[in-house]
Order: C-alpha cells, then structure tokens, then sequence
C-alpha cells in the first residue's frame, strides 16, 4: 500500500494555494526523507527510516528529531497507522507553524493528535486521542496496547477538529469562540494568537517526544471549507479587559468589567459640544437628566455615542497561575456585576510569588447561563524581594483624555511605545480622564462612568494596562474637576461621590491610598494620595493647611527615615519642587501651600537619593533644588495634543532640562562594574520613545550649577 494516497479532484483544486507542494514532480514523494526536514536542522536520517512504507523513528532525540512536511492545505482529513514501543510518546502536530518569539521562541507549534503509551481509561488532556494540553477524550477509548498497530484519524475542516482512535470518535473541538479561547487561555500556548484556526503554509510534523514509533498508510485528503457563521454571543463581554494596581512582593489587586459589546462604538455619533461658559452655566442651574440631554443629539441616547462601551450584568472569575508554571493555577469564586458599581469587579489576590510573571485569565458569563460568553487575557508581576540585587525598569505618566489622544481610534501613542520597552511596572500619576472638558462634560455618575468605559476601551491603552503591572493615582481632573477639593461639587455629583467612584469603582482599592513598595534592594516606591486628604486651596497658609493630611504626612517621614533602599522615588500627582506657573494655587510649588512644602522639602532633604517624579503638568522638565539637594521629574502630558501651560525656552535657574511637549518619564535600575554597584537613569521620552534626557543617580557633583543631563 502506498505511503500517501490523495483524491485527485481535490488535489487539482488546492493546487493554487500552496504552489509546488502539489505536482507531478518527483521529487515531491512523501514516502522519502526528501519531503521532510528535522526541526533542529540535522539530516533526517538522524533520526528516522524510510522502509517497507513505514516510517520510523529509531533514533529518539527528545523532540529534536521532530519532522517537519512540507507546506500542506490547512483543511483536510488525514488517517494513518502507527505502533510504539512501551513508554513511548509521540504524536502527530497539525496546523504547524511559528507563532512569534513570545512562545516558545518562535518555535514550530500546532495541534497536536497525542500519541503515548496508555491505556483505555486514560483520558487526560496529555492521553492518546487528546487534542494535546486542550481537549481530552470524552470517554473511554478503544486503544491496542505497545507493540500493536492502531489506526487513527484527523479532521481539521475550518474552526471544526476532530480526533478518531480505531474508528471511534475521541476528541473534538471548535476552535472559535469564547469557550475556544478560554480553553487556550489555560493552556501551555496561552500567548498564542489563532492556535488551531487555519492558514495557508500549514505544516504537518511527526513527533519525536522520547521512545520509538512507527507510522504507516498515511492518506491525505484536502477538503473544501463549508461556509462557516459563528454564532453571535448575547454577552457580556470584557471589552475593558483587566487592570490592575498595588502590587507588592505578595499581593495585587485586579478590577475588570462587564459590557454589553465586545469592543467600543466606534463609528457613533458626536456630542453636542458645549463651550466653558456653557458649560458652567450648565453645572450651576440645571439637574442631570437636562445635563445629559444638552450633550446629545436630537434622538440620540448616550450608548449610541462615539466611543460608547456600556456595562452589562453578568458574572466574572479568574484563573491566574505563574507564567511558567499552569500546574499552581488557582481560581476565584464567581463574582455578580451589577449597575450599582457600573459592571465592575475587583480581587485582591494574596500569597503571590515575589519577582513572578503571572498569567491572568477572566471569563465572563451571563447571569442566566453557564456558558463562557468571553474571555481576556492578561498579565501581571510582583515586585522582587525586598534584599533582592534586581535590576528594575519603570515608566510614569500622566495627563490622557479622549478627545486629545494622538493616535485615532486606537489611543494613544505612548502606550505601543512603552510596551515595546517591557517595564515591570508602570505608574499613571493621575488626570486619566478630565470630566471637565467637553464631548461629553462630565457632570453626572452617569457621564462620568462613560468617559471610563470610553478611554479603557481604546486599543492602545487596554492592551497595555491589561498585562502590565500598574499603579494608579489620582488628581483633580479625574476625582472631580479642576482643582478639587472636599466640599465642592460638580454639577450634582459631590467630591466625595467623585473620591468614591475613583478609588472603589473604576480603579483597583487600596484604603488607605498610599502606599510603599520596595522593588529590590535598592529601590523602594512611594505612592502619594493628593485628594483625599486635602485642605480647601483658598484657606489661608500655616500648620493647619494640608495636601497629604497628617497621617499620610506622618506616615511618608516616617518610611523614608526607616528605610535602607539606596534610592527613594516618591510618586506625586502634583509638583513639590516646580516651579510651577505664578497664578497655580494647588500644590506644593505654589505660595497657598508654602508651609508644607517648605516642611516636605526641608525633610526630603535630610535623605540621600531622594527623587519626585510627579505629574498634573502639561510640559517636561528636570528640577533641581539647589537649596534642598532635591530632584524632581516632570514627566509631561501622555499626548502630542495635550502640551500647554509653560512658555518654550522659559528656562529658570532651578531648571536642568525643560520641553514643552508630550512623552513620558522611564527608570532604570542597573548593577554596574565588577562591584556591582547600584545606578538609577532617569530619562525624559517623546511619545514614540526618542530618550530626550538622562540623569544618572547617585550624582558625582550634587551643586546646583552641576547640570548632569545629556540630551
């Protein structure tokens, strides 16, 4: 019996599609080693004999032996015999091709039909017939023990698989879907995109896994594709993916969403733009139903809206396991979404590994079905121990909306950019959102929850923020309006209402919100609240006048006297350093908050290696306070829309690098020289990661008119 036998008609038609893999040449005779090649480059005899019609592997390498086919139409039915020797395992791999470094360094990968020396009652994912680490036998099979010939066939026609043992159907599979990606979400090929969907180039490769086998009777039939329409899910969908916040050497916390679509409205309509004056009008004299309805076309309802992304009810869990390691996965109970905290949920997850890539996987389901109607992926790390020689990358960043993103429909810029760096962590300094600008102005619960779904449902910043360990903190803008403080309110919602919706709703909680968090040895990270706690700005100055409140005061003298890192990076919302512009009357650069500022500063310069990093403004600068011998980084607006406020080449003495334009700020701690010794590179970047400025901490010549900056 020849080796490969093809139906002729089907033949001639996928002749086209893979070009001189289907012709009367003879060199193209799968019965000879020349069809082959060994994956590690070796000749195939290595590994293999071609004899009789058989095939067989007699020199095991341990999956270096592994035969590649040639390119073979992705859609066909394919059944041949094999024998093993005891303990084997092999296996034949369909739809073979490499899937990107991310897994498994590009390597050739595909579904793979198990073959191992088992018997009838095992039916694990790893056990003959299984869709290998997927899918495992259904029921018990009908399976001849080492030594016998068993027949076997596949099916891999569109999204369908199936796998048949001796006649009998096994295994099977669609490979579309939310329960699809759920199953690969949970697999060893978790970073893959399409795994075992079709495309041309497809290869078939015969297993070298460890102990001998022979095949034989191989018959490949490429099969047309019936016209294929995947059945639309009613939802919810997690078109917000996950974020997530706080994470230290054992625990973070991760908050996701419920949605009524799967991705955002991109195509919808435009809200009636409003003036400032219109605007504050509106906020002083009218309730929120007349607030919505000014914003909106004639007929139109806020879901209909550009950038809509509404919530739905449903229920979410996740599955989260260490990247290298799915054998520790754990899972979370089952939480219900509701509209009383607009379809979110949120986990804090303890007895974390330190210095550990997690995988994290939410599935969603309808609160009337078991069925997983979608499914998200996404990644986070803890940080290292804390006497642990790390080396450690950052990045910090503040000042988005929506309508001055720099990158269309898929966001904002520095989001790719920042990816393409790999940080460990990444630090939004606050001002995510502005409810205070238009389309829509921002006055109700309702248009403010609206602006959250928009901007976490743009591409660039989903993707990111949903592997990327983060934290999260707060300023005016996104807790209420323009300098906010406790009291005041915008439109009908209250400051408190705003705090609320901040730091229990739309963002992973932390309460208290500050916090420290040592990265290793010789980093540690503070994290500042600048709200809450605040006084009222237009209180006269002294003692009693307050941005972080006495316990949070108390609190950061206290952790940074105690703590033995070599470098100290306080995370602000707001300037301590400046300068800032004259007429600004919100935070410590500013005369209204003198006292506290002087007492923050006069402290902060008792400790070595101390340096802010802060958000809030508009423009890039590098300060230094010759007085203090402190270093403060503004990090500049996230976007090439959103730089204002400074005059260009406005350079005051204080001033070590100024540009008035987006980007970001990145860290980078390094061991350097055979002593290993600690630096920390603090650079400026545009928002597609040009380095801009470096400053290399500890300084030789700490005076002031010492300007240690390249740029």
């Amino acid at each position: 019996m020849p080796l490969l036998r093809i139906t002729a008609a089907i033949l001639i038609a996928f002749m086209p599609l893979v070009p001189n893999a289907w012709s009367d040449d003879p060199a193209i005779n799968f019965a000879a080693p020349e069809f082959w090649e060994s994956v590690d480059g070796e000749p195939v005899a290595e590994s293999w004999e071609f004899d009789g019609g058989e095939i067989r592997l007699i020199k095991p390498r341990g999956g270096k032996g592994s035969l590649l086919s040639q390119p073979l139409p992705a859609n066909f039915e394919l059944s041949w015999q094999w024998k093993i020797e005891p303990r084997t395992n092999s296996g034949i791999k369909y739809r073979v091709r490499r899937f990107g470094k991310q897994l498994f360094s590009n390597a050739y990968l595909g579904v793979e039909y198990q073959i191992i020396d088992d018997g009838p009652t095992s039916v694990s994912k790893g056990s003959t017939a299984s869709i290998y680490d997927l899918v495992p036998p259904a029921q018990e099979k009908n399976i001849h023990p080492a030594g016998q010939w068993n027949e076997s066939r596949i099916v891999a026609i569109g999204h369908r698989l199936e796998h048949y043992l001796n006649g009998q159907l096994v295994a099977s599979a669609v490979t579309t879907g939310p329960s699809w990606d759920k199953t690969i979400a949970l697999s060893k090929f978790y970073g893959s995109q399409d795994f075992g969907a079709p495309a041309d180039g497809d290869r078939i490769m015969l297993t070298d896994h460890g102990g001998k086998a022979v095949f034989r009777d191989f018959q490949f039939t490429a099969k047309t594709v019936p016209d294929e329409a995947d059945e639309p899910s009613k939802g919810p969908f997690l078109a917000n993916a996950m974020r997530n916040s706080w994470a230290d050497q054992n625990s973070i916390v991760i908050w996701t969403r419920t949605t009524a679509q799967r991705e955002m409205v991109a195509d919808g309509k435009a809200f009636v733009s409003l003036s400032s004056k219109q605007a504050s009008k509106l906020s002083r004299d009218a309730d929120g139903d007349a607030i919505l309805r000014e914003q909106l076309p004639d007929g139109a309802t806020l879901s209909e809206m550009l950038g809509a992304c509404p919530g739905a009810p449903g229920r979410v869990r996740m599955t989260y396991f260490p990247g290298k390691n799915r054998n520790d996965a754990k899972t979370t109970l089952w939480i219900e979404t509701n509209v009383e905290t607009d379809f979110t949920a949120q986990w804090k997850l303890n007895d974390l590994k330190p210095d550990t890539q997690y995988a994290a996987v939410i599935e969603a389901q309808s609160l009337d079905g078991d069925e997983t109607t979608a499914v998200v992926r996404g990644a986070f790390r803890t940080a290292p121990k804390v006497d642990a020689e790390k080396n450690v990358k950052f990045c910090f960043t503040t000042c988005h909306d929506f309508i001055r993103r720099d990158d269309g429909m898929l966001g904002h810029k520095i989001y790719p950019t920042m990816s393409a760096m790999n940080p460990d962590f990444i630090v939004h300094a606050g001002d995510i959102e502005y409810y205070d600008k238009p389309d829509p102005w921002a006055m109700t619960v309702e248009l403010m929850r609206f602006k959250w779904g928009r901007i976490f449902s743009l591409p660039n910043n989903r993707d990111f923020y949903n592997k990327t360990t983060s934290y999260f903190l707060k300023d005016d803008h996104d807790t209420l309006k323009n300098d906010c403080w406790a009291g005041q309110k915008y439109g009908p919602v209250t400051f408190e209402e705003g705090v609320r919706i901040f730091n229990e709703e739309q963002f992973p909680t932390l309460s208290p919100r500050y916090t420290t968090v040592r990265w290793g040895r010789d980093l540690q990270v503070w994290f500042l609240e600048g709200r809450d706690y605040r006084s009222p700005n237009n209180m006269p100055d002294g003692p009693d006048k307050t941005i972080l409140g006495k316990e949070q005061k108390e609190w950061l003298f206290r952790t940074l006297d105690e703590s033995t890192a070599k470098f100290k990076v306080i995370c602000s919302p707001t300037p301590v350093v400046g300068p800032d512009r004259d007429n600004k009357k919100d935070n410590h650069a500013n005369e209204v908050f003198a006292h506290e500022g002087d007492e923050i500063r006069s402290h902060l310069a008792k400790i070595e290696n101390v340096i802010v990093l802060c958000g809030d403004r508009h423009w890039q600068y590098a300060s230094h306070d010759p007085t203090d011998n402190l270093w403060e980084f503004g990090c500049g607006p996230g976007s090439e829309k959103h730089e204002l406020g400074w005059k260009e080449g406005d350079e005051r003495p204080v001033h070590k690098f100024l540009r008035v334009a987006g980007g970001f700020l990145s860290g980078d701690l390094r061991y350097r020289g055979d002593e290993k010794a600690p630096t920390l590179t603090i650079r400026h970047h545009t928002v597609t990661g040009e380095t801009l400025s470096e400053f290399v901490f500890p300084m030789d010549k700490p005076e002031a008119d010492e300007d240690s900056s390249s740029e």
